[in-house]
């Protein structure tokens, strides 16, 4: 019997933003490299800009896909992921009823955006003349378009920690677009009244757009109002680390995942500044599942007397 071939659907926001058309395009030539199916795009709000998920699932029926897995390709979970992606999936199975469906999750606060995310952060610093140790005054922004779903914003505060604490930033705050609080201009203020000469700033977004320029034109201004320094590391994009992260939760939806306490765990994950810690038995579980150099770490490690310590490692 002839193998499947399963092809991948990622269902984003809806755009009038041609960049975000092309963006979306590039990524999925480098999603289509690392899986060797085809691979599509498609909106939400597909009175913006085509195709629909439909559409787009008939497309890749016609390159030769006999199943599909669909990813709502959103940064977090919130109302279009949780209710109009599951809706718009409706119309798929009615018009291809014997096309078998996987559906997967958002991309979330996988490592390798995380990994994209400091290297942004990196890359912009040194263009602005700021390499090296982060200064006490220079706070780190994360921003995003918001939500009235409180899970959402909640991601979007522990990214920001996240990447405070792996980047070298020992201040870190939110902002958004709108629905929810602050908004940018609000965060930015206080930041400046906080004292912070310098504000590094990433935008939690995959796509350009317009939440994304609105947030620009808030941080514009009180840029200019107050003289507040501001470094913006830009975004995500269509980047090899956002192909290997949409990869990853292809495979997921077909095989499964394997549960850790979370994603970006110390334990699982070389971070900078608690490297020592990753494959540790202690952990709970190093196998190659987790890592696959789970057990050269461990054996490097076996004539130490601090091996299963983990706060020393």
């Amino acid at each position: 019997m002839a193998a499947m071939t399963t092809a991948l659907l990622l269902i984003g926001h809806g755009t009038r933003n041609p960049d975000a058309i092309d963006e979306i395009a590039a990524l999925c030539d480098l999603v289509r490299e690392r899986l060797d199916v085809p691979v599509g795009y498609s909106w939400v709000e597909h009175d913006l800009a085509p195709p629909s998920p439909v559409e787009a699932a008939k497309a890749l029926v016609g390159e030769g896909a006999d199943a599909l897995v669909t990813l709502p390709f959103l940064a977090f979970a919130a109302g279009h992921t949780k209710t109009d992606v599951p809706e718009e999936l409706d119309p798929v199975r009615e018009e291809l009823p014997e096309l078998p469906l996987h559906h997967g999750t958002v991309l979330g606060l996988h490592p390798r955006l995380v990994d994209l995310a400091r290297r942004r952060l990196t890359d912009a610093r040194e263009r602005a003349g700021l390499s090296g140790e982060v200064p006490a005054d220079e706070a780190l922004l994360v921003t995003g378009p918001g939500s009235s779903d409180p899970d959402a914003n909640g991601e979007l505060a522990k990214a920001a920690r996240f990447l405070a604490e792996t980047s070298g930033h020992r201040w870190a705050e939110i902002a958004y677009a709108g629905v929810t609080w602050p908004k940018a201009d609000e965060a930015a203020r206080r930041l400046h009244g906080a004292g912070f000469a310098t504000v590094t700033r990433f935008s939690w977004s995959l796509l350009a757009g317009v939440l994304e320029q609105r947030v620009d034109g808030m941080i514009d201004g009180v840029r200019e109002e107050t003289g507040l320094a501001v470094v913006d590391a830009g975004r995500f994009g269509p980047e090899p680390e956002v192909a290997d992260a949409v990869a990853d939760r292809y495979h997921e939806a077909l095989h499964g995942k394997a549960l850790s306490n979370c994603d970006l765990c110390q334990f699982r994950l070389p971070l900078p500044g608690r490297e020592g810690r990753a494959g540790l038995p202690s952990a709970g579980g190093t196998g190659e599942r987790v890592r696959a150099d789970a057990a050269a770490i461990q054996a490097e490690r076996a004539d130490d007397p601090n091996y299963l310590n983990w706060k020393k490692a």
